[in-house]
């Protein structure tokens, strides 16, 4: 069943594309919540889809060779743009997302062994707990509880990621980087007038200095916290903060500044929460319209769990729960749109001329969509990831995470995290939706439900 043939709700975003794209004038009197709407038919039918406006010369590469060429054969050709840049790292600081060069390359290698396989395994067990104390709580619901899933998965990843993070600081201090990085969500919201020349970088100047005042007291007391954990060094590290702290690039020996370090946490944090969440939000949504795959995916959980507790060591023999997240995180993306690229000097890709000057852009929304390398892109169908059917799929062609040198550094993390909070709460609960509610789907850095997803619990 295509998720497009579900009579109620219609997620907005999968309505068919328009055959062209809109007027900027249309686009001003009617903003959208999800400005993917926007983006035309053609663009998810050919290689790589051109447009031109009095606000520049844009393309979007679907085609995985280009994609390619774009993010990694020929990547220092395409920087990111300047206005990004700076908008990211007036908010977010220099982190990974945002630092270039030989900053990037140090960082890179100086955080890696904070996301190797041991680390990841290390930080597992405390991911379960989490799964089961939120577990008991909607135990505490009944059967027809109703919760927001959307909600429940916020709430969920913050205790995960804020732990990992944090470890016995976790709570005030998660909590704050919560707030900032909802501050962030809820400042970003796309307005055309902010493209408008004439008076839209004094509108961005403004909306960034907002956005970054909300980060002040999560910086404080980051900064503190920081400082504490600096003067006890040299016990074995509790968390990702405390190996953050003590580690070393393994070429040049050079450590992290405290303020490096700060950078470094926001960002993961945000990754590690807010992406993770959606994902697990859209895998409930996608699950209570399917109930073939629900019921294939609670097979693999008693077949191979029998009720018990998930370990690290299970992830391997869960493929089938792997695969509905892959293909949930396939049609929502949770960060839709990956970084529009400055192009330096004149290029070719996918068979296209791109000049000098151009904006280039990899977009997973159309990517994960596009007619040319997925069947039926609109249908629910985890069965895409399975070995037989994935061992000829263009590396490319899939990028949840990124893609090129600059994938994102906690993906393992991420996929670890999510396999064991579903796989813990699927053997526990089936969810179902309440009908007859509108789900509206508004993009700031991240894709999510504007109201939430409303959904009643059902104990297994």
């Amino acid at each position: 069943m295509s998720i497009s043939d579900v009579a109620t709700p219609i997620l907005i975003g999968t309505k068919p594309p328009p055959a062209k794209l809109p007027s900027l004038w249309s686009v001003l009197l009617k903003t959208p919540a999800n400005p993917f709407e926007f983006i035309p038919l053609p663009a998810f039918k050919k290689p790589i889809w051109e447009w031109k406006s009095f606000l520049g010369h844009q393309f979007v590469v679907s085609e995985p060779a280009g994609v390619k060429r774009v993010l990694l054969d020929n990547v220092a050709n395409y920087p990111k743009t300047a206005g990004e840049t700076k908008a990211l790292g007036t908010i977010l600081g220099e982190g990974l997302l945002v630092s270039q060069g030989e900053k990037w390359k140090s960082h890179r290698r100086l955080m890696a062994p904070s996301f190797d396989f041991k680390s990841i395994a290390a930080y597992t067990p405390a991911m379960v707990r989490s799964a089961e104390r939120c577990a008991d709580v909607w135990a505490g619901h009944g059967a027809g509880g109703e919760i927001d899933v959307e909600v429940e998965m916020t709430r969920l990843t913050l205790e995960v990621i804020s732990g990992v993070i944090f470890s016995s600081d976790a709570g005030e201090l998660g909590h704050m980087v919560d707030k900032a990085l909802h501050g962030l969500n809820r400042r970003s919201q796309f307005d055309p007038l902010d493209l408008i020349p004439v008076f839209g970088p004094r509108r961005v100047k403004r909306k960034l200095a907002q956005i970054r005042a909300g980060f002040g007291d999560m910086d404080v007391a980051m900064a503190k916290l920081i400082a504490a954990r600096e003067r006890v060094q040299g016990d074995a590290p509790r968390d990702l903060l405390d190996r953050l702290i003590a580690a070393r690039d393994s070429e040049t020996g050079v450590r992290l500044t405290n303020e490096e370090v700060r950078d470094e946490l926001v960002i993961i944090f945000l990754a590690g929460h807010d992406t993770t969440s959606l994902a697990l939000t859209y895998t409930w949504y996608l699950l209570s319209q399917h109930p073939e795959v629900e019921a294939k995916l609670h097979a693999e959980l008693e077949s191979t769990l029998g009720g018990r507790s998930p370990e690290h060591a299970d992830l391997v023999n869960l493929p089938y729960t792997r695969m509905v997240l892959e293909e949930a995180m396939r049609l929502y993306p949770p960060a839709p749109g990956l970084s529009n690229r400055a192009v330096l000097a004149d290029d070719e890709v996918s068979g296209m001329r791109i000049p000098r000057g151009a904006n280039i852009a990899v977009v997973p929304w159309v990517l994960h969509r596009h007619h040319a390398l997925w069947s039926k892109p609109e249908t629910f169908d985890p069965e895409r990831f399975s070995p037989e059917r994935s061992k000829d799929r263009a590396r490319f062609s899939y990028l949840p995470f990124g893609g090129g040198p600059r994938v994102c550094i906690g993906m393992a993390l991420a996929m670890a995290e999510a396999q064991l909070l579903l796989a813990t709460l699927a053997q526990r609960f089936r969810l179902k939706l309440v009908p007859e509610q509108e789900i509206v789907l508004i993009n700031r850095i991240t894709m999510r439900p504007r109201d939430g997803i409303r959904m009643t619990l059902e104990p297994r």
